[in-house]
Parts: C-alpha cells; sequence; structure tokens
C-alpha cells in the first residue's frame, strides 16, 4: 500500500509540474516555488530545505539561470556563499503556474462536498504528521 501510494505521489508532482510548465522539471518547479516565498535564499539553505545535496542544487540552479528564472547573488563580504533569486521572468513563470494550477484544480475542488474535504484535509495532516518528513512535511 506504501509503494502504492508513493508512487502515485511521485507521478502526481512529476505530472504535475509538467502540466504546469513544460519546460521545468519538479526539483526545478520547488527551487523556484521557494524562491517566491523568500527573497534570497543560499544555495546550502535549499539544499537543506529539498533535502538533496549541494552539486544538485547547483546543477538545477544552473538550469534555471540558463532560462531566465533566476539569478545568483554572490555577496562582496563572502564570495564563497552564492544566493538564489527570482528573477521578473521567474516571477511571471510562477504567476502563470499558479493560474494554470487555479484552472486545473478548481474542477476537482467544485466537485468535493464539504465532508469529503474535511476527511481529505484530516487525512492529510495526519499522513503528514506521522511521517518523518521534516522540514517539507511541515510546510505542506
Amino acid at each position: 500500500m506504501s509503494a502504492m501510494i508513493s508512487g502515485y505521489m511521485s507521478r502526481f508532482v512529476v505530472g504535475y509540474a509538467k502540466m504546469l510548465e513544460d519546460d521545468l522539471t519538479a526539483p526545478q518547479y520547488l527551487i523556484i516555488q521557494i524562491l517566491a516565498e523568500n527573497e534570497l535564499k543560499s544555495c546550502s539553505e535549499l539544499a537543506d530545505e529539498l533535502d538533496v545535496t549541494l552539486p544538485a542544487i547547483t546543477n538545477l540552479s544552473k538550469k534555471l539561470v540558463n532560462k531566465g528564472y533566476i539569478e545568483r547573488i554572490t555577496p562582496d563580504t563572502d564570495r564563497r556563499s552564492v544566493y538564489l533569486r527570482l528573477t521578473e521572468q521567474g516571477r511571471e513563470v510562477m504567476a502563470r503556474m499558479l493560474g494554470r494550477y487555479r484552472e486545473l484544480t478548481k474542477p476537482i475542488w467544485d466537485s468535493l462536498t464539504e465532508q469529503e474535504l474535511d476527511t481529505l484535509l484530516s487525512a492529510h495532516e495526519k499522513i503528514t504528521n506521522l511521517l518523518p518528513i521534516g522540514k517539507i512535511g511541515k510546510k505542506l
């Protein structure tokens, strides 16, 4: 049962990112989403938040920089630190993805009764609280 749900969730996240923006992978989408909520994030903060390696963040961020969605900021005080920030184009992509999300999910949410929504939210909260997924789980 657990493997089945995990498989569904993985396919959902990957498929969801592709539905929202063709040229984004799920991890790239998550980085944009995190940066949309924060002015600046260091690469190591992102690696911790997403529970991936620093080289993985470097690789993902390089692709997002090349697409023009984020920019790298290196402070004069510490040239070893690298921060990431959304560009105006990245903000436009995020706005487009949010609009697309609302468009895609409105029929789903509208089709559920209030009792079904309560059950769904209650089950989600219970599962999230039981999973040892750290910071990411707290934000869901």
